[in-house]
């Protein structure tokens, strides 16, 4: 009898738990900034504040609340070794060191992040 064959497990390197942990973390966070600006937006409403507050607020909470969505479902990826998940990670890497290029200090983080997801690129399916 022929044992069937089992392919063996993909391991997930420590730095992409971390990873994955910390952009869940800020997914949550801007979840919670959502929450709390639909909750002023409300109570401008009903404090009876100009019609701006209580549409600033709500558009603004919107904003945070796609954010909040995209990171904590990038998050899940990485945690998953998504191949989407990878490329959208390492777009958002490439957009964050072009847009601080003038800034040499907030270039160094998204850098090493960059190049140390590129190395583990093999890990993702």
């Amino acid at each position: 009898m022929a044992t069937p064959y089992n392919p063996p497990a993909r391991s997930r390197p420590i730095g992409v738990a971390i990873l994955a942990i910390l952009i869940i973390l800020v997914g949550a966070i801007f979840l919670l900034a959502a929450l709390g600006l639909f909750l002023l937006a409300g109570f401008a409403a009903f404090r009876g504040l100009p019609t701006f507050f209580g549409l600033g607020g709500a558009l603004l909470g919107t904003v945070f609340l796609i954010f909040a969505l995209v990171f904590i479902g990038v998050g899940l990826g990485l945690w998953h070794l998504r191949s989407w998940a990878w490329w959208l990670a390492i777009i958002v890497l490439v957009l964050a060191i072009v847009g601080s290029l003038a800034d040499v200090a907030g270039l160094v983080i998204p850098l090493i992040l960059l190049i140390y997801l590129v190395l583990v690129r093999h890990h993702f399916r």
